[in-house]
């Protein structure tokens, strides 16, 4: 029986995997690393599902609690989720925000390295390593300069340069990606499609104003399916070669004020658009969009999940919760 070891898998993006897991490899023994038990509320069956991982209470930053972990669980899979995944937050504790991103990455490659482990290791990353580019650079491919421009997108960079000594140095079979702004139920309304649809959701339930804040609404960003996600992140487990970094996106932009009207034609509610100075990040690229050629030669992956489907999905998603 194959092993996996999921790290923050309390979060948005582990708990949807751990479904994924649940309902198509009952052949997997779940190992997940977190400072609390899970609480989703977005995941069908949660009590059974949770019931069905192995959860390992740690910090990642206390390297003896991680090489416990790792002696005891001996995975053939980790998937490296844990982070301080703002931008926004970034930019209030940079310091926290790098320690974090960077640290516990070294502590789980060190610990595999010096237990001589075998495990095949993804690395999550972020588009927003790429920094500011222009509308001639587009669409990104892994072979652009990474040029970051926030304390978190800094740490994402240092995390993927390790994880490619580590991989290059050591041997060590990791793989990195760069995923673009995924989105789906369950994701804190501190990013921009969650919080979009959880106002809408507020309208639409607690008949609050039909005035949608936002930041700048004139960026661009490159939206893929949580459940695509899932997906890519499997299909880099079972195919991505060694020390290779992947764009995990979809290959399309859309503006956030268009995705707004998106929302507002989905549920039918008229609403006015209201910019707020205070989400406005000190500095922002204006338009990312990415290539996931490369993850599609290599491993046969491609988005499926239309954008309208997956912002029904948070819409509903935020209704439940609200009107409970």
């Amino acid at each position: 029986m194959k092993s996996i070891l999921i790290t923050g898998i309390s979060g948005f993006v582990g708990g949807h995997y751990a479904q994924f897991l649940c309902d198509t490899r009952r052949d997997f023994t779940i190992h997940g690393v977190s400072r609390s038990r899970p609480t989703w509320d977005f995941v069908s069956h949660r009590d059974l599902i949770v019931d069905s991982i192995d959860i390992h209470q740690c910090d990642l930053l206390d390297t003896i609690a991680v090489n416990r972990v790792l002696k005891e669980t001996q995975p053939d899979y980790i998937l490296h989720l844990a982070a301080m995944s703002s931008v926004a937050e970034s930019w209030i504790t940079p310091l926290t925000s790098f320690l974090n991103n960077t640290n516990a990455f070294l502590n789980i490659v060190e610990a595999v390295r010096n237990q001589g482990l075998t495990s095949k290791i993804l690395s999550v990353g972020s588009s927003e390593e790429y920094g500011i580019v222009q509308k001639s650079d587009l669409p990104l491919f892994e072979n652009h300069t990474v040029s970051p421009q926030s304390p978190y997108a800094v740490a994402r960079v240092s995390q993927e340069y390790l994880a490619q000594i580590y991989a290059k140095g050591y041997n060590l079979n990791i793989c990195c990606t760069r995923s673009f702004n995924h989105i789906g139920p369950g994701q804190k309304d501190t990013f921009v499609i969650s919080s979009i649809s959880k106002q809408f959701a507020n309208i639409a339930v607690n008949k609050k104003r039909p005035v949608i804040n936002i930041g700048a609404g004139s960026i661009v960003r490159d939206f893929t399916d949580i459940s695509d996600v899932i997906l890519a992140y499997e299909s880099i487990f079972e195919n991505g070669l060694l020390g290779e970094t992947y764009n995990v996106c979809s290959g399309k932009g859309n503006k956030i004020c268009d995705i707004v009207n998106l929302f507002s034609e989905i549920t039918d509610i008229p609403i006015t658009i209201e910019q707020n100075t205070n989400l406005m990040r000190p500095i922002d690229n204006p338009i990312l969009i990415g290539s996931y050629r490369k993850l599609h030669e290599h491993t046969g992956w491609t988005p499926l999940i239309p954008l309208n489907e997956s912002l029904t999905k948070i819409f509903d998603y935020w209704c439940n919760k609200l009107s409970k």
